[in-house]
């Protein structure tokens, strides 16, 4: 068994300790616990859009009307939200205490009509919706005052943070940059202005010099298991010559996205049975030109297989249990993509509405 190393992520200057020993460990994996639906039924079917709140986006049929039946996605504000448009400044802040008002919009992504679970429950086309959505809130929303950043993910399962089981996604807009974002982009500038090149672009090329964590590579994308990934499975979607903004990623761009990390969580899913997800877009703040030099966006999936523990806590460094090596090469001897046509996506009888 190898030894284990130490890494560190060159994008966000995070480290992981992988540590093949541990996966052996009594109770290091189990079987996932199951969620119910609250005690009222599943509020996320179709044909139950009164119990939340009214839609802000929604894919649906051409006849239909707003929060009524004939949608394939919508989108509605959380009902618990973890910030709200206004917010008082805290009175009691001071330089041993300090703190500012937390505003913003939180969404919940209704991700399919069905009473499905899992990502791969989902059909490929309903997957790339999800994509195609966050795309179009995450463009308005970045240009609504007073909105510094958004954040696009969606918890899987109890282990990844999921209170119900429906397949949805969530959506936080915030009056603030998170300090990762901003760490990120500043690695990103420092590493731009020593070298005259891109970060990410960089480190891509070196991913497929090396050839040993890559799973799929098209003319577009590369999909990888990070070197320095935060937890065991993970896998990265990047596109190669990308826009820096994600609002600007063109659909057929993101359709192919979605369709290999639905590949990607097949694969996960086979060699798991069941585990949990999250599923992250990880972006530039919000008012980034488009020309841009300091920083790149991808999409990160975050398998859990193992709860995160008091030497996580306390040293603020990830372990993981599975060299990425090995996770990319038996992902990849499982993985089988087929990217939909856009009209699978979006058939021609619905609309993006509003």
């Amino acid at each position: 068994m190898p030894d284990s190393s130490l890494r560190t992520d060159i994008l966000t200057g995070r480290q992981v300790i992988v540590a093949p020993e541990r996966g052996a460990r009594p109770g290091a994996s189990g079987p996932e616990p199951s969620l119910s639906d609250p005690p009222g039924g599943d509020p996320f079917l179709e044909g139950r859009e009164q119990d939340t709140p009214g839609e802000v986006l929604a894919l649906r049929s051409v006849d239909s009307s707003a929060n009524a039946p004939g949608w394939l996605l919508r989108i509605v504000p959380n009902q618990f939200p973890a910030v709200r448009p206004e917010a008082a400044v805290p009175q009691s802040a001071t330089n041993l205490f300090p703190a500012v008002s937390a505003a913003g919009q939180h969404e919940v992504v209704i991700e399919s009509p069905r009473p499905v679970r899992r990502l791969t429950d989902l059909t490929v086309p309903e997957a790339a919706r999800i994509l195609l959505a966050w795309k179009r809130r995450t463009r308005v929303l970045e240009q609504t005052a007073p909105i510094r950043s958004v954040v696009a993910f969606r918890n899987e399962g109890f282990s990844a943070g999921a209170s119900l089981p429906h397949v949805h996604s969530q959506i936080l807009a915030l009056n603030s940059v998170p300090p990762e974002t901003e760490r990120r982009v500043q690695r990103a500038c420092d590493y731009r202005r020593r070298t005259g090149h891109s970060l990410l672009t960089d480190l891509i090329e070196a991913e497929l010099s090396q050839q040993q964590r890559l799973i799929a590579v098209t003319d577009r994308l590369v999909l990888l298991c990070p070197f320095a990934g935060r937890t065991s499975w993970q896998v990265r979607c990047v596109l190669r010559n990308a826009s820096r903004r994600f609002a600007d990623t063109s659909d057929s761009d993101l359709i192919s996205m979605a369709a290999h990390l639905h590949a990607a969580a097949g694969a996960l899913q086979t060699i798991h049975r069941t585990v949990a997800l999250n599923l992250m877009l990880v972006q530039l703040p919000a008012g980034t030109a488009p020309d841009s030099e300091c920083g790149h966006w991808y999409l990160d999936l975050l398998p859990r297989p193992a709860r995160m523990a008091g030497f996580e806590l306390a040293t603020d460094v990830d372990i993981v249990t599975i060299a990425p090596e090995e996770a990319a090469a038996r992902i990849r001897d499982l993985f089988d993509c087929d990217v939909p046509s856009a009209d699978l996506v979006v058939p021609g009888n619905c609309r993006w509405s509003p």
